[in-house]
């Protein structure tokens, strides 16, 4: 025991690698550990999930936008214009496969780090491509100062666009972008025989990190109820073109249905009071004016949409914009709803020359601005002509 008690200790090597021991070197005086690297805040938020209130009209487009607050930034809201000042922007357009939807139906994620996909193959799949192959394509649009960028998914098909430019604001940019992307996007489709679908736009200011998102507000889900054993069969045919409109994607087609719905529910008024006045009766006609004081404009929607328990100012200022605040809905048939219609009825069921590129991205900020109440005018007047069909009981 006592020739153990003084055996030599393993001396320790210094920690600074020089090989010494750590007595001789720097001894035990070890510099402080580097504090982690503070990680730089994130350009957009992270997965957001529609759990609670709902927003504007089921199934009709809005828009998200997030301005990031970063911790060692001043909380203040105000130097910070959402819609946007002059400069650089980031547009990014994600494609997906019509009826194949790349986010989940109530979860709406920024697209920095997703790439779609499309029918449209640009490069070789990832696993073999090499250092000589085509990453991405490229599009120069003559007479512009700014580049196309496509980028591929893992098979090698086209899955998303960014665009970088100089704009007015947010609007401008995803405008100027739309508008220098879309003809490329027609002609591919054409040429190759083959959907590109554009499942969402998002815009980023580069120098706030706003973001802005298109999305398509989620769908109730409604308990079933019986509706009559039978139905007269003029309500059957409004009904189809209701379930139609309902069913589409398309935005100009949706707008097509609504309108034909009122259109003819016009018609059909004008036919009932001639028949009126020739059996002697009153002719008198029945007409629907949009409220003009917020109270009775939720009383409405109350009366529309039984089932839902509230909606907020943001979404009735959209769906009924100031100049049609007691108007007649034939009155705004006329003013608003007829031109809108007028011109795609040009592109796509009238006879003669195409005269309007549905691409155009005002008349796609139009259909969606006027929409939402050729929507809830369709349903008003179906409600106030078949009131027994359109009070079936869903909740």
């Amino acid at each position: 025991m006592r020739g153990r008690q003084y055996q030599p200790r393993p001396q320790k090597r210094c920690w600074c690698g020089s090989g010494k021991k750590e007595k001789n070197c720097h001894g035990s005086a070890r510099p402080a550990p580097p504090l982690p690297a503070k990680p730089s805040p994130p350009s957009t938020p992270p997965i957001m999930q529609t759990t609670g209130t709902p927003f504007g009209i089921p199934g009709e487009e809005q828009r998200i936008i997030v301005q990031p607050i970063f911790k060692d930034g001043p909380f203040d809201l105000n130097p910070v214009t959402l819609a946007g000042q002059h400069g650089q922007y980031r547009v990014q357009f994600l494609l997906s496969r019509p009826g194949y939807t790349i986010a989940k139906e109530r979860e709406y994620a920024f697209i920095d780090n997703l790439v779609g996909t499309s029918y449209l193959k640009i490069a070789k799949p990832e696993a073999e491509r090499g250092p000589h192959d085509v990453e991405k394509i490229v599009i120069q649009v003559q007479g512009k100062n700014y580049r196309i960028v496509g980028s591929p998914d893992k098979d090698g098909l086209l899955g998303k666009i960014t665009v970088d430019l100089e704009a007015a604001n947010a609007n401008a940019a995803e405008r100027e972008a739309y508008g220098a992307l879309a003809p490329s996007l027609s002609l591919w489709s054409l040429n190759a025989d083959i959907p590109i679908h554009i499942e969402t736009i998002q815009v980023t200011d580069l120098r706030t990190l706003v973001n802005s998102l298109r999305v398509v507000a989620p769908q109730f889900e409604m308990n079933f109820a019986a509706g009559p054993s039978q139905s007269r069969e003029e309500f059957c045919q409004y009904a189809s073109i209701y379930r139609e409109g309902l069913n589409t994607s398309s935005a100009f087609y949706r707008f097509l249905c609504f309108y034909k719905i009122i259109e003819s529910l016009i018609a059909k008024r004008g036919r009932e009071a001639r028949a009126k006045k020739n059996a002697g009766l009153d002719p008198k006609r029945l007409y629907e004016v949009v409220p003009e004081k917020n109270i009775d404009l939720l009383a409405l929607l109350k009366r529309l949409y039984p089932w839902r328990l509230g909606w907020n100012q943001q979404s009735v200022d959209q769906m009924f914009p100031k100049e049609v605040l007691g108007e007649k809905v034939t009155a705004i048939r006329d003013k608003h709803f007829r031109p809108m219609r007028l011109g795609i009825a040009h592109a796509l069921l009238d006879t003669g020359e195409i005269t309007v590129i549905l691409d155009n991205m005002d008349h796609i900020q139009a259909v969606n601005k006027w929409l939402p109440l050729c929507r809830i005018c369709a349903r008003w007047m179906l409600l106030s002509d078949f009131p027994a069909e359109c009070s079936s009981g869903m909740k």
